[in-house]
């Protein structure tokens, strides 16, 4: 009795457990486009599935466990849905209500000012995976449900980058990262390697801001092979060197850089058409949406 007892805990131990280990998850949107609406697993992109034409959703296959849905619902409202699977059951979702969805506005510069070709950029676990950076070295990301992401972003001869990026609901937020060039890549002249679209090749090898005023836009001048001040208010900047010694070169509305100044007790007030926000003389938002708003 005994070996028979053994030999069926060994069968049992060999039998296929797969159909336990997934699940199966369906639901429905409040409010979609069919043309956008797409449902995937945060950490596991490929799990995805579409919403058909009365918002509704399947996604089979899913690992038991803790997950988190992905939605983007219309192209500007999105959501994150926390829920448990268990294997080898079906999870009813209850009505999903999207909310505003956030955009993270990427731009990427190399060390050296080198330029960038092929440059793509992924939002780890999530369906946006392999965009191309435009010349300039920019993409937008979204819709994107209420989160943090971590950014990663990958170019031939360089090494890889990644940095984190959170957005709240309708946020639109600005990220910057660098990318470093591989030690040999680095090392070649930008007669080879070229520059980004700021900059200029110089005899010297190097990626530089100009070499004459003709490459500066007015009132700029080209001064140690870069472009410095003084830059109007709002005017667009790379940095403090293109403002006024009263300004400096910050963020601003727009996910830009412009020449601002500081506002606040014992200072001078704003001129019209800014407002004193967080310290700084930004454009009034009742009047205008950004400083090229502002400056036109």
């Amino acid at each position: 009795m005994w070996p028979s007892l053994a030999l069926a805990l060994g069968a049992c131990g060999n039998l296929d457990n797969t159909p336990f280990r997934t699940g199966t998850v369906h639901g429905r949107l409040t409010e979609f486009d069919p043309a956008v609406a797409l449902v995937s697993l945060v950490g596991t992109p490929d799990a995805r599935g579409t919403v058909d034409a009365e918002g509704r959703f399947t996604l089979a296959d899913v690992p038991a466990g803790p997950a988190e849905l992905f939605i983007v619902a219309t192209a500007s409202k999105a959501a994150r849905v926390p829920l448990t699977v268990q294997g080898g059951q079906s999870v009813a979702v209850e009505d999903v209500a999207p909310r505003p969805a956030g955009t993270l506005d990427l731009k990427v510069k190399s060390r050296g000012s080198l330029k960038l070709t092929q440059a793509q950029v992924s939002l780890v676990g999530t369906p946006f995976q392999a965009l191309r950076l435009d010349v300039a070295g920019k993409q937008r990301i979204g819709p994107l449900p209420e989160g943090c992401y971590e950014v990663r972003v990958l170019a031939p001869d360089f090494v890889t980058a990644s940095g984190q990026g959170c957005v709240g609901p309708g946020e639109q937020k600005l990220l910057k990262l660098e990318l470093i060039p591989e030690d040999a890549w680095g090392r070649r002249g930008c007669a080879e390697t070229g520059c980004d679209s700021d900059t200029h090749c110089a005899p010297n090898g190097q990626c530089v801001g100009c070499m004459d005023d003709s490459q500066c836009a007015a009132p700029l001048t080209c001064r140690g092979m870069r472009c410095e001040g003084p830059g109007a208010e709002c005017a667009p900047c790379e940095g403090h060197w293109q403002c006024t010694p009263a300004a400096r070169c910050a963020d601003v509305p727009g996910n830009a850089m412009a020449c601002v100044m500081d506002c606040g007790v014992g200072r001078p007030a704003c001129t019209d058409g800014l407002t004193c926000q967080d310290g700084h003389c930004l454009p009034d938002p009742s009047r205008f949406a950004t400083c090229g708003d502002f400056r036109q």
